[in-house]
């Protein structure tokens, strides 16, 4: 979820607690568009410990100032973390890597050549490749060039796990599945439907035929 207030996070916490994993974009409307909670309107993370400690908590950090931020959402509990390539050097996510935890994520977006999202790979747990060509909003259309990007990362880092975000839904989730992704994060495709368990199971469905 975009999370536009803490409440909305609260709330979507016990309404979505049908999954295992709850996956936030933090957004500081900087790096991308369109401030989000906990920078617009300003909180803390760790207001919303007690409601998301049920799930593996990812927290995608679409910040400037994405170490800082972290620590706070480590705080909060967050299980994850997915640092965007643009927003720190190699040395940083090397050092933070070595001293946090939890695992950590790397992503780009669609601008950033693969020669300099692989200078960070050596030192991530997990890659998240974007399925949309601008990030920091839901419902925009499907990036094919995720598929070069999935190969690409599959014949030079076959350990690394392979999760895509943005425009994940029953038109490509199967597309994905087949190339070789191992994690999807859905958005409106589940969020925004009348019933979000039964798109959420039909998602399922599809990726465990």
């Amino acid at each position: 979820m975009i999370p536009q207030s803490e409440g909305e996070v609260t709330e979507y916490a016990q309404r979505l607690n049908f999954a295992k994993e709850f996956h936030l974009d933090v957004v500081d409307g900087v790096f991308a568009p369109k401030a989000t909670w906990p920078y617009q309107p300003e909180g803390k993370p760790l207001n919303v410990k007690q409601y998301l400690d049920v799930y593996t908590l990812e927290v995608d950090l679409m910040t400037t100032q994405p170490v800082q931020a972290a620590e706070q959402w480590i705080k909060a509990g967050a299980d994850m973390l997915v640092f965007h390539v643009e927003t720190l050097s190699v040395e940083v996510l090397k050092n933070f890597t070595e001293e946090t935890p939890v695992s950590v994520g790397v992503s780009c977006s669609g601008a950033t050549t693969m020669d300099t999202f692989a200078q960070y790979l050596p030192y991530a747990d997990y890659v998240q490749l974007m399925g949309i060509y601008q990030i920091g909003a839901q419902g925009q259309p499907f990036d094919e060039t995720v598929f070069e990007k999935i190969t690409y990362i599959k014949e030079h880092y076959p350990h690394l796990a392979i999760t895509v975000d943005g425009s994940v839904n029953q038109d490509t989730i199967g597309r994905l599945k087949a190339a070789g992704v191992d994690r999807f994060v859905v958005g409106s495709a589940i969020t925004l439907q009348d019933d979000p368990e039964s798109a959420y199971t039909a998602l399922n469905t599809l990726i465990n035929e």
